[in-house]
Formats: structure tokens, C-alpha cells, sequence
């Protein structure tokens, strides 16, 4: 018993350790930080830009603490501009708590914020695998696999990368408390979700992946719409109008779908394998062994496929966070397949 424990921790341990890593080599890559050279500069007749890495720590934490940081998700006036960001507003909850989280470090030392960000997301990351290793207990090889698709991810340039680290947490719980038919964690999770970010009403379809009855569900959907409501009440007009979540017109910055027609041949194909095949891919791969397949999984995955299409940026890698429970669920429903065989 004590071997075991001693060895269950010392791996859980490394995997947080290596899931850290992942994390500052992602944070220290993207963000850029850079001084003009004076003496390089006059020496190569031309301008020269030094990464400036003896305050990188700094940086970062002075970037998650501006003082305006939070005056875009207090602003409450519904606007609706075309832009992706203007939906964002309904994401107020998350984003000034973890606000005043920094800040209130920043009092501690003034490169705290950079190491409570590493370690907030990190665990998340790290309690995501736990909770799916305790719905499923697959096999330790799985460990391996999620690990590495995480650390493909954080190979990426990736926007946004906290909603899709928070969402995959609460997707991870919902289906958890979804096989062990836990009504109130489930419900507890889809309101955190959506409170997160609004693509988190997906999440309440993961409880057909493992019951059938739908007053449940009809009672978590009602409580989850209602606190969404209350909570940006002050945004009515907007939350009735489509265009406010998804907006047609092409975001400046971004790559949107028009744009890959004026792409080459090899820029699409890169595109499209790594954000759409691959993900997509191995989620297929898994689920086509499954002897009975589980329609509402295939369901949630095609959902999140069309959202990923139209409500988001083609380059939005970070979204591609949210496959990996499904995936990890394929897995389970295959070998359990194999089980009854």
C-alpha cells in the first residue's frame, strides 16, 4: 500500500513537474520582449532589437496587472461591433477574479503574478488528467498521450489560452460527474463553464454520454441559462442577437477562412492538418473501434467542430484543448468495448 502510494505520488509529482515546464517554455516563447541595441546598432550600420530577458519574469507580470486590465469587462454597455472581442463581456466573472488574483500577488512581489499564472493553469492541466483518470482509470500509456498532445498545443502560437485551459477542466468535471451521475457537480460545473466562456453550454450535452433520463438535464440547462442571464443582465440586448457571439465579418489580425483562398497550397495544408485533421483525427481513430458508439460523443465533438468553423479563428489552436476529454472518452468507450467481448 505504501509502495503504491509512494509511486502513485512521486509520478503525479513529475507530471505536474513536466506539465510546469511545458508551461514556462509557452510563456517565455510568446511573449516578446525586446530593447533596441545602441552599440550593436552602430556597429551594423542598422537597427538591432536584443530579447530583453533579465526582466522577462517582470514583464509578464506587469502585462497581467495593467491598470486597465479589467475596465473592457466592467464596461456593461451592449456594443456590438463585428469584432470577436465584443462577446467577451460575458466573460466578466472569470476574468476579475483571476485580475484581482494578480494584483493582489503583485503586493507580495512584483514578479509573483508570473508564477501564480504558470501555477494556476498548470494545475488545472494537471487536475484535468486526474479527474479523467478517475472517470476512466485507462491505462498509464493514456498519461503519455495526453501529456503529449498538451505539449503540441503549447508548441503552437495560441490566443486565449486561459478560457480553453479553464473550459477543459470544467468539461473534464462535467464528465466525470456525468458517469457517476453527480447531478450537483455536474450542474456546478456547467455554470463555472459558461461563466467562463459561452462555448461552455456544449457541455451540458456530455450528460446523455452516460444517462438517459432529461429532467436532470432539463433542470441543470434552466439553472445554467438563468445565472448566464442574471449575470450579464446589463448586456440583454446583446445576448438576443447572434451576430454578439458570432460575428460575420473577418477579424482583423486573424485568419479567417476567406483569407486561405489568397494562401499557398502548403500554408492551407499545414493549416488545416494541424488545427482540423489531427485533433479531429484522433478522436476518430479511437471512436470508430468502439463496438457501440456513443452518438452524444460524436454529437459534442461535431458541435465543437462547427463552433471551431464558424466562431472561432482558423489558427486557433488552444480551442483544440477541449477535444482531449472526448478523446480520452473514445478511449474508454473502446476498451470497453473490447471488455464485453
Amino acid at each position: 500500500m505504501n509502495k503504491n502510494f509512494f509511486k502513485t505520488l512521486s509520478v503525479n509529482i513529475l507530471i505536474f513537474a513536466y506539465i510546469v515546464v511545458v508551461l514556462v517554455n509557452f510563456f517565455h516563447n510568446s511573449h516578446n520582449s525586446y530593447i533596441k541595441s545602441e552599440e550593436l546598432s552602430q556597429i551594423n550600420n542598422k537597427e538591432v532589437y536584443l530579447l530583453k530577458k533579465e526582466t522577462l519574469k517582470e514583464d509578464i507580470s506587469n502585462s497581467l496587472t495593467l491598470k486597465n486590465a479589467s475596465e473592457f469587462y466592467l464596461d456593461r454597455e451592449c456594443k456590438i461591433t463585428g469584432n470577436m472581442h465584443d462577446r467577451h463581456k460575458v466573460r466578466w466573472v472569470k476574468n476579475i477574479v483571476l485580475d484581482k488574483i494578480y494584483k493582489a500577488s503583485l503586493n507580495l512581489n512584483k514578479t509573483l503574478p508570473y508564477y501564480v499564472n504558470i501555477f494556476i493553469h498548470s494545475l488545472l492541466i494537471f487536475l484535468s488528467l486526474i479527474i479523467l483518470n478517475k472517470a476512466f482509470v485507462f491505462n498509464e500509456r493514456y498519461h503519455l498521450l495526453f501529456l503529449v498532445y498538451v505539449t503540441f498545443i503549447f508548441q503552437q502560437y495560441l490566443g486565449e489560452y486561459s478560457y480553453s485551459i479553464f473550459e477543459m477542466f470544467f468539461l473534464t468535471l462535467a464528465i466525470y460527474s456525468s458517469k457517476n451521475k453527480n447531478i450537483y457537480l455536474f450542474i456546478i460545473s456547467c455554470l463555472f463553464a459558461v461563466l467562463n466562456r459561452e462555448s461552455g453550454f456544449l457541455i451540458l450535452l456530455t450528460w446523455f454520454i452516460f444517462n438517459s433520463d432529461f429532467k436532470n438535464f432539463i433542470i441543470a440547462i434552466i439553472l445554467t441559462l438563468s445565472v448566464f442571464f442574471i449575470a450579464n443582465i446589463d448586456l440583454k440586448n446583446c445576448l438576443l442577437n447572434p451576430k454578439f457571439f458570432i460575428p460575420l465579418e473577418n477579424q482583423v489580425g486573424q485568419i479567417n477562412f476567406d483569407d486561405t483562398l489568397n494562401n499557398n497550397l502548403f500554408s492551407n495544408i499545414k493549416l488545416f492538418f494541424v488545427n482540423f485533421i489531427l485533433p479531429f483525427g484522433l478522436f476518430l481513430y479511437f471512436y470508430i473501434q468502439c463496438a457501440n458508439k456513443n452518438k452524444f460523443l460524436l454529437l459534442l465533438v461535431i458541435l465543437y467542430f462547427l463552433t471551431f468553423i464558424f466562431a472561432t479563428p482558423a489558427h486557433h489552436m488552444a480551442v483544440r484543448l477541449l477535444l482531449l476529454p472526448l478523446i480520452i472518452s473514445a478511449i474508454y468507450f473502446k476498451n470497453l468495448s473490447r471488455t464485453s467481448d
